[in-house]
């Protein structure tokens, strides 16, 4: 098998980067070598270190960012040209990655891109994303020792370490939560982060803090051995506090999270959990790579089919519900708690108790 270490160039969100994994597993099984990546986002790192096919990972602190104000940028050239000469794939559609690549003198026969290779009518990202890994640099093309085949079709699954499970279960240990089962919510996404009018236009993913709480007791009436936990970063925290503030009476079962959930964290935590509600950000493509049972929620956008980037489940399923708006804009003002509870409801049956 060749001994030739595969670059990958991606600059996603974290959603992004977990439906990589599987191209990452197969660049692995051909070139018989982990994957350097150069990607963005400080929560990269954590993420990528769960996954054995990915060794060393670079960031850009900006892509955008014209070259000679951006120290990152140069580091990264000068990283490409003491690397020895090996295949690169691109993730990415726009010219940025490209004029990198030559500033650091890779020539065009060690790149595989996306922009020579468009996604096909209805064909997942994840799926797209693979069929990127079969193609084989024009540099390789003769390589009689390059083995070109990929023998299963990897998934999502990131591997947690034992020091993250422990992590995890002495955390729930401190919380009196060891036992019981755990329904974790996911309100928020990274508009709401940006902070301003959560209800505002541009947030298509938002869902009105009523509902949530709706939801909330439901489970907690459906399921009363059951302690709900509010996820998200702590920038989060105030909607988290404004959702449980309209559960007054369910105070002792629902734990804000959102100071405590690490990437290792929330990874192990996904893993045990018995199931999670969504909207669609990062963290629902995390529970479905981690094997839990998920609702999510997607917005219909006119330039997005939603279903296109669902989750891709492991172990459990994943159940997606879309506005009932037929509009091509429509936000999920149009979905239901009773549409979201009846949806976890069928899950039941699958989720671990």
């Amino acid at each position: 098998m060749s001994a030739h270490t595969p670059l990958v160039i991606r600059f996603g969100a974290m959603g992004d980067m977990i439906l990589l994994v599987p191209m990452l597993k197969a660049l692995q099984q051909r070139y018989g070598q982990p994957c350097t990546l150069i990607s963005s986002g400080g929560w990269t790192p954590p993420l990528m270190q769960r996954v054995p096919a990915c060794g060393e990972v670079s960031l850009l602190t900006s892509r955008r960012a014209p070259y000679f104000f951006n120290r990152s940028q140069w580091q990264l050239v000068d990283f490409l040209r003491r690397r020895p000469p090996g295949p690169v794939y691109v993730m990415e559609p726009d010219e940025k990655p490209l004029s990198l690549l030559r500033r650091g003198g890779v020539g065009p026969e060690w790149i595989c891109t996306m922009r020579d290779l468009p996604r096909l009518p209805g064909e997942h990202v994840a799926t797209h994303a693979l069929r990127l890994a079969r193609q084989t640099p024009v540099a390789l093309g003769t390589d009689t020792a390059f083995n070109g085949e990929i023998p299963a079709a990897p998934d999502t699954r990131l591997t947690l370490s034992e020091a993250d499970r422990r992590d995890c279960a002495a955390w729930l240990e401190s919380r009196h939560l060891a036992g019981a089962p755990l329904v974790l919510i996911q309100p928020g996404n990274k508009k709401t982060m940006k902070g301003g009018p959560r209800q505002r236009g541009s947030n298509a993913k938002y869902w009105p803090e009523d509902n949530w709480a709706e939801v909330i007791a439901a489970v907690r009436r459906l399921l009363p051995s059951s302690r709900v936990l509010i996820c998200g970063a702590p920038s989060e925290r105030p909607l988290a506090e404004d959702i449980a503030s309209r559960l007054p009476g369910e105070q002792s079962h629902v734990l804000i999270a959102t100071d405590d959930l690490p990437v290792s964290r929330l990874l192990a935590l996904q893993e045990r959990a018995h199931s999670m509600i969504s909207v669609d950000t990062g963290p629902a493509h995390a529970a479905a790579a981690m094997g839990c049972p998920l609702v999510v929620m997607f917005a219909r956008k006119a330039h997005i089919a939603a279903e296109l980037y669902a989750p891709i489940p492991t172990a459990a399923p994943v159940k997606i519900l879309l506005p009932s708006d037929p509009s091509p804009d429509a936000g999920l003002l149009s979905v239901t708690p009773a549409t979201v509870i009846q949806t976890w409801q069928g899950l039941l049956p699958a989720c671990r108790s």
